[in-house]
């Protein structure tokens, strides 16, 4: 009777130990399931491949396809990586999940601002019997639309990306920060970013061009060299100028000019213009000196007069590319 007992403890042990063994096997298959091949996993490794700017991984990570008509230039290696190097603050939690789906959701700071992005999965196989392996449903891209009137190229995160109708439609991969630029000799344009958060976004930003400093620079020593030319000559009536001066008196000498205030127009895109640019009107004085001749007793006078005027010129390049102007 008392070996009866005593086998009837060791088996109740035994039983015990193969239930405790069970127990925590289920649970070491749950967190591996959780925490090795669980949905957020998939979406860590995404996002990893984003701050490496691996773009291939990125594409076949999220199963997306690159639109089709769409460029690429985004979509890998620096331009890519530049896109997250705001991105911070990254938390990745499950929305949902049952046995046919999961949907996952990011939350993150990109330049600053808070952003969260949703990504939905499904289970595609499962390991050892045990554990599910997850996919991403397939997934849009994100396009930015990006165009400049008469340039061929830009910058998008510091990578040349090809314009050749002055404007493109990029595909980029969601979320990134994306900053498209130009700068040339004599032509630049204000940044635009654009935050690119959502899978299915669609975006666009138009680059206004402007005259470089030293477009400007060129233009008034062009309009400096062309008054000169002016004020060279010794005469009331400058020929082909913008200014001269009526005296009803007799000059001794020849008379002088000097240009007090240079006119300063605005440089400024012209869709009617030859040449795509326009110099608005503008206000100048210029200033003459002689000595006039009394008709009645023949004594002479210093005079000088500040005589207004306004400038007009037309802006175009010669064979060089340098800016010159007309009027």
């Amino acid at each position: 009777m008392e070996g009866n007992d005593r086998i009837g403890r060791a088996v109740g042990a035994w039983f015990f130990l193969v239930l405790l063994a069970v127990a925590a096997a289920w649970v070491t298959i749950s967190l591996v399931n959780k925490y090795m091949y669980g949905p957020e996993t998939d979406v860590r490794t995404y996002f990893t491949h984003l701050e490496e700017g691996d773009g291939a991984r990125a594409l076949g990570a999220i199963n997306a396809q690159v639109p089709s008509g769409t460029d690429a230039t985004l979509l890998d290696g620096d331009a890519l990586r530049q896109a997250t190097e705001t991105l911070s603050d990254v938390e990745i939690s499950t929305v949902s999940q049952d046995a046919d789906s999961a949907v996952v959701r990011a939350d993150y700071t990109l330049d600053g601002q808070e952003h969260s992005t949703e990504y939905h999965l499904h289970p595609a196989d499962t390991q050892w019997g045990f554990f599910t392996v997850w996919s991403f449903d397939e997934t849009p891209l994100p396009t930015l639309t990006v165009s400049m009137p008469g340039v061929t190229s830009i910058d998008i995160n510091d990578t040349s990306a090809a314009m050749p109708d002055s404007t493109q439609e990029f595909a980029a991969l969601p979320p990134g920060l994306y900053t498209a630029s130009y700068a040339s000799e004599y032509v630049d344009a204000e940044p635009e970013s654009i935050a690119l958060t959502a899978p299915d976004q669609d975006e666009s930003a138009t680059l206004a061009a402007r005259p470089s400093q030293k477009m400007t620079d060129e233009v008034q020593r062009s309009i400096s060299a062309d008054l000169k030319q002016c004020t060279d000559q010794r005469t009331l009536f400058p020929a082909d100028c913008p200014f001269s001066h009526e005296f009803g008196g007799r000059v001794q000498g020849t008379p002088t000019w000097k240009i007090v205030e240079q006119p300063e127009p605005e440089i400024s895109v012209s869709a009617g213009s030859d040449t795509g640019w326009s110099l608005s009107e503008a206000r100048g004085v210029a200033e003459v000196s002689f000595t006039s001749v009394d008709l009645y007793d023949g004594t002479t006078e210093e005079h000088t007069e500040r005589v207004p005027f306004t400038y007009q010129a037309t802006i175009g390049f010669d064979d060089q590319g340098e800016p010159e102007i007309s009027r």
